[in-house]
């Protein structure tokens, strides 16, 4: 169970526009959702190539109450903004199966 004491940022989801364009594409906009308190934990970095270059890869576990989860119906296709960090879902687990 995670500590209400932890749960220091606020995290402003961003919900994917089901708009498409003429050729079928879904159009790249975002509207803002809901709003929850997470924990915010810097996971890993890593270099990757990227273009003609070089791109630094960030991954955060970001933990909060799976009812506040579950209240903003917060999926993987949608997008978590934490503490001037815009994150990918990349997955969303149940740890405690509560």
């Amino acid at each position: 169970m995670i500590s209400g004491g932890r749960l220091r940022f606020i995290a402003t989801q961003s919900i994917p526009s089901t708009a498409r364009d003429d050729l079928g594409m879904r159009t790249d906009t975002w509207t803002t959702g809901g709003t929850i308190r997470v924990d915010l934990r810097s996971d890993s970095a890593q270099e990757q190539s990227y273009a003609d270059g070089v791109a630094v890869v960030r991954n955060f576990e970001v933990r909060a109450r799976w009812g506040s989860a579950q209240n903003i119906s917060l999926n993987e296709t949608h997008r978590l903004e934490v503490n001037g960090h815009t994150l990918k879902i990349r997955a969303i687990r149940n740890l405690d199966e509560a």
